[in-house]
């Protein structure tokens, strides 16, 4: 998901959730208000209703004329219903016509917080709503200290609601609250794309703008453009650091090339002091080799290395001549095994000479994708150091596995006490760098007496 989809979502989200909340609190602040304040404007209802009309009659009511008491306010006032509640809530007479259902009790821990002067609004039970409680008007119906019993009147009574309900329901498009919903919504969409177009404008288009610019500098050998320090104030930070280090890799470029030319003078000169020479090691080993009465391996490695270190003899006479630094490497399909063999021809001499010994487990299927030049050179490193760090009359293990991405490569060597300590130098920089180029790293692990270096090789595609 990309950075506007994000900003757009969340700004939106952020938005209708707070709608929804501003809302639903509004909601409930406006029908708190309105409860506290017909409870408190009616608070004192029950009791007028209680010593105006002659409810009891000894320590008993009269139902015929409290019932005709209530169906006359009921009629005057059908914003209200009026109940009478013996001292224990339970409902001994009321106005609601007959065969109505109706709650047997009212629960008097609310109409006990009204009387002792709690603060409002308090709800109490809706007799024709088990699941619903209103504001109300209480007042007990006392005998002297004795309470007979309760006056409740019900606030908003089951007309008003159903009127209002019904009011709802056919006004709902026309309400403001329904207008307002949706001015909310285009406003949250026009904010959210108004926030978009202003980061798009003062932060994605420059920091394209910056990559685009690293791009051509990277193909331009990374020449400096007069443009390269930005005006937006957020990305001037980052733009004078990538000024810095364009500057500094300029800097570097520049030096690399006043040393370049020195050892291109110097690389020719040197190719045209060791071409001759090693024309002539050539020359009598190729005559050794034709009059020898049957074939020595030690003069054909010999041989061989030879022809290989004129091969880059020329290679290097004609870099130098190109005046190209950089050499693309050939990348092709190639088997382990046949260049493992050159390697070790090579190195078995220097492994004789410390009485090591070169052992090799090499699967079947070891064909790999890389050039053969610098795989010959990695592999001579490696066995380089190896050696170098491996004490007399040991072994050096060179173990292939395949894996799911390619070919696993570890190579193990016991560790000599008097070897020199530190790093390996020059040898460990170029492996890297081998291996970088064939998109793997280098991964070391040395215990006390014993050293381990492993990588991977891509297969062919």
């Amino acid at each position: 998901m990309n950075y506007k989809t994000q900003l757009v979502l969340l700004t939106g989200c952020w938005f209708l959730l707070s709608i929804v909340v501003i809302g639903g609190l509004f909601n409930y602040q406006q029908t708190y208000v309105e409860q506290r304040t017909q409870q408190n404007l009616h608070r004192e209802l029950a009791a007028h209703m209680r010593d105006d009309s002659p409810l009891m009659e000894g320590s008993d009511y009269n139902p015929k004329a409290l019932k005709s008491i209530f169906h006359t306010l009921m009629l005057l006032g059908p914003d209200f219903e009026i109940y009478f509640l013996d001292n224990n809530g339970h409902i001994k007479s009321h106005a609601a016509p007959e065969g109505r259902e109706l709650r047997q009790q009212v629960n008097l821990s609310p109409i006990n917080a009204f009387l002792a002067g709690k603060p409002l609004p308090i709800l109490g039970d809706d007799p024709r709503n088990a699941s619903r409680q209103k504001v109300f008007s209480v007042a007990p119906i006392m005998e002297g200290n004795t309470t007979l019993g309760y006056l409740y009147v019900v606030i908003g009574s089951e007309q008003r609601a159903l009127a209002a309900q019904f009011s709802d329901i056919n006004s709902l498009l026309h309400s403001p609250i329904a207008w307002v919903t949706a001015a909310a919504l285009l406003l949250v969409l026009g904010f959210s794309l108004s926030v978009y177009q202003l980061t798009k404008s003062a932060l994605l288009n420059p920091i394209k703008n910056v990559a685009q610019d690293l791009k051509t500098q990277a193909e331009n050998g990374y020449r400096l453009k007069p443009e390269a320090m930005l005006n937006v104030a957020e990305l001037k930070a980052i733009a004078k650091q990538m000024y810095l280090m364009a500057r500094t890799i300029s800097q570097q470029f520049l030096q690399l090339e006043h040393q370049e030319q020195k050892r291109r003078e110097l690389l020719v000169q040197l190719s045209h002091d060791l071409k001759t020479p090693l024309a002539s090691v050539l020359g009598y080993l190729e005559t050794w080799q034709i009059q020898a009465d049957r074939p020595d391996p030690l003069i054909n490695t010999a041989h061989r290395n030879a022809q290989k270190l004129s091969e880059m003899l020329a290679q290097q006479i004609d870099v130098a001549r190109k005046q190209s630094v950089l050499t693309e490497p050939k990348f092709e399909a190639l088997k382990l095994s046949n260049i493992l063999q050159d390697v070790i021809d090579t190195m078995q001499p220097v492994a004789n000479k410390k009485q090591v010994e070169l052992k090799l487990n090499i699967p079947k299927q070891d064909t790999v994708f890389g050039d053969k030049q610098l795989l010959q050179r990695l592999f001579t490193n490696l066995f380089d150091n190896a050696i170098r760090h491996a004490p007399v009359s040991s072994k050096v293990r060179l173990t292939i596995k395949p894996e799911p991405i390619g070919l696993g490569i570890s190579l193990e060597n016991d560790i000599d006490p008097q070897a020199p300590n530190g790093s390996m130098g020059l040898g460990t920089k170029i492996i890297q760098s081998i291996l970088m180029l064939h998109q793997s790293q280098l991964s070391t692990r040395q215990e006390e007496q014993h050293f381990e270096q492993s990588f991977s090789l891509p297969l062919p595609t």
